[in-house]
């Protein structure tokens, strides 16, 4: 049965051996291949092989505020305008911006590093006794940051009020679940609002989270005099109209 089985396959069948072994690599090669570069992909996004060395200081302070940038982004574009804004509208709430741009320069790698680093962050928040409020402001991949810290708290302690913000989300979790935050974000928080800009090309980005208030900002470009990208607009935009 088993000389029969193999006898039936048609690489076997040829007399020549380098025929037999270009035909048995053609069956079987690109398929191995595919197998291998899958679970590498899949063990580069996902295996915890990173400490996560991000600075966020701890507060005592009743109510907190997080600001997380995007992809191949950093504080210095516009988390350090909004944080000083923030900052000088109410001097009683802390603003924490989250600077990971080591750790957001990978389209296929951000989300998991962001919401693993979110779920660090609200690990080091839940130690404040005081904690009572948190509004979580977050960009792009910055969107996972908000989740990973949401998720937590919520998880945690439910007697802490949570506001999240998301700009422009990316919804796009490890490079292959395409609906993660349409179908997560502003589900574990008590408000949600999502600014978002119909006109942005990147997954998930143009369109408000189902647990999430959606705010379309596309048509306010012209007023505001915004000739960047349709990315950015959404920040640009919640910074404008919290001064």
């Amino acid at each position: 049965m088993i000389f029969k089985n193999i006898s039936n396959k048609p690489y076997l069948k040829h007399p020549n051996a380098v025929v037999f072994w270009l035909l048995f690599l053609a069956l079987y090669f690109p398929i191995v291949s595919f197998l291998l570069v899958s679970i590498g992909l899949l063990g580069f996004i996902f295996w915890p092989f990173q400490s996560y060395d991000v600075n966020v200081k701890n507060t005592p302070s009743q109510s907190v505020t997080v600001i997380s940038h995007g992809l191949k982004d950093d504080n210095r574009s516009w988390v350090t305008t909004l944080e000083k804004q923030l900052l000088e509208k109410d001097n009683t709430t802390s603003v924490i911006g989250v600077d990971w741009s080591r750790f957001a320069d990978n389209a296929l790698t951000c989300s998991v590093n962001g919401r693993r680093i979110g779920n660090n962050i609200a690990h080091l928040l839940l130690s404040n006794p005081n904690l009572k409020n948190i509004k979580l402001i977050g960009h792009s991949c910055g969107a996972f940051v908000n989740y990973g810290i949401c998720e937590v708290i919520t998880q945690s302690n439910t007697n802490i009020t949570i506001k999240s913000i998301y700009l422009d989300p990316v919804s796009i979790y490890g490079g292959l679940f395409w609906d993660f935050g349409i179908n997560k974000f502003g589900s574990c928080a008590d408000q949600s609002i999502t600014y978002f800009d119909t006109d942005d090309n990147v997954p998930g980005s143009n369109r408000a989270p189902i647990h999430s208030f959606g705010v379309d900002v596309t048509n306010y470009k012209r007023q505001f005099k915004f000739e960047g990208s349709p990315h950015q607009w959404p920040i640009y935009y919640y910074i404008s109209i919290n001064e």
